[in-house]
């Protein structure tokens, strides 16, 4: 939370902190071209709309970690990098972002495992709130060596679940973090216990914990890109249908273990791009392998059915300093540039509307004839 902004409003808590229901979905990449250059990409899904848009935070900016209680007398500091991520319900809680330096952080969905570190009154001046690191992370640290050096000095402590007397429940966040350097670590808290882990496959979605999921990989390590051969029977020669015959048995739905291993799968066997402009490219090809059309996941209680929907998915580009996003209602790609969007925002945070209608380029007068 920022001290710019007004305290959290109740609705917004209360849309925020929702009991995680087994739907909701997110899904985080990185990736290296054959030069070395960074991008991350992923995906944002929730039941309900999370009113997201591009938040810019200056260098300099206050900020201010949230107590249990819901009041902003936490972890007082400034920013000392800006940068540029996505937030919800138009508040200064951000979801996912990268700053000045090519710092990418993405607080995914965790439910079920989550659990911080327990409040501590004479220790308020450090703690802050689960939903309030990935703003502490930017303003903060600029490589992943910073976060596990810093992190240390903050108490990250379960946000409140009442907020003026409105049950709001709790939220289940780990970090996927990535630098400029493609340093990329995990964090999760977890039985009131930091944990800390390498992540070299730079893929990240929800539960089970990072160690089940590495664990769970060991189940498809017959998947292949290169295709199997044909069986050769007595009598008969079974033939693949097609191509892609390596990669038979890739799960294709959208569980947290298959998003994570199908992830994993194509980010490895990718040939790497050459350039920045390909490697954004194939950056955006892979994460799209997970966009969920509305409709496809649903949770139905007493109350009615929830539809999860990839409300919109970020790929952020360390070489120019660029963060991408598109929405479920525009899939074309449009991006701030962070370097130019924090200058021209001074000391004053800003913000960018996702929410517009598509452009679709009408190329028809273009036509020439065929040579």
């Amino acid at each position: 939370m920022l001290l710019a902004r007004p305290l959290v409003t109740a609705a917004l808590l209360l849309a925020l902190l929702a009991p995680v229901r087994p739907g909701d979905a997110c899904t985080s990449i990185r990736m290296k071209t054959a030069q070395g250059q960074v991008f991350y990409a992923r995906t944002m899904e929730y039941g309900q709309d999370l009113g997201s848009n591009v938040l810019i935070v200056p260098k300099g900016t206050p900020l201010v970690g949230t107590l249990p209680d819901g009041s902003p007398k936490g972890l007082r500091y400034k920013a000392k990098y800006g940068f540029v991520g996505m937030n919800a319900f138009n508040s200064n809680i951000l979801i996912d972002g990268i700053n000045e330096k090519g710092l990418m952080v993405g607080g995914l969905l965790f439910p079920g495992y989550a659990g911080y570190e327990p409040y501590t009154a004479t220790k308020s001046g450090s703690t802050l709130a689960q939903f309030d690191l990935v703003d502490w992370l930017l303003a903060q640290c600029a490589t992943v060596a910073d976060v596990r050096r810093e992190i240390a000095k903050v108490r990250v402590c379960q946000g409140p679940t009442t907020f003026t007397g409105v049950p709001i429940g709790e939220l289940a966040l780990h970090h996927t973090i990535h630098d400029a350097t493609g340093a990329s670590i995990v964090l999760e808290y977890v039985g009131g216990k930091l944990n800390i882990y390498d992540n070299p496959l730079g893929v990240l979605t929800n539960s089970p914990d990072f160690p089940w999921m590495r664990t769970f990989l060991s189940n498809t390590v017959n998947l292949s890109a290169v295709n199997v051969p044909a069986l050769d029977l007595p009598g008969y020669v079974v033939r693949q249908t097609g191509q892609g015959s390596g990669m038979l048995g890739l799960p294709g739905d959208f569980t947290p273990p298959s998003r994570f291993v199908r992830m994993v799968a194509l980010t490895q066997s990718a040939l790497p791009a050459t350039g920045p402009d390909a490697g954004l490219a194939l950056a955006m090809t892979i994460i799209g392998n997970v966009d969920i059309p509305k409709g496809a996941v649903r949770e139905k209680d007493a109350t009615g059915t929830e539809y999860d929907v990839t409300q919109w998915a970020v790929a952020a580009d360390t070489a120019r300093g660029r963060y991408y996003y598109h929405t479920a209602g525009d899939k074309n790609w449009r991006y701030v540039d962070v370097a130019q969007a924090l200058a021209a925002a001074g000391s004053t945070i800003q913000t960018v509307a996702i929410n517009v209608p598509p452009d679709y380029p009408n190329t028809t007068a273009t036509a020439k004839p065929i040579k």
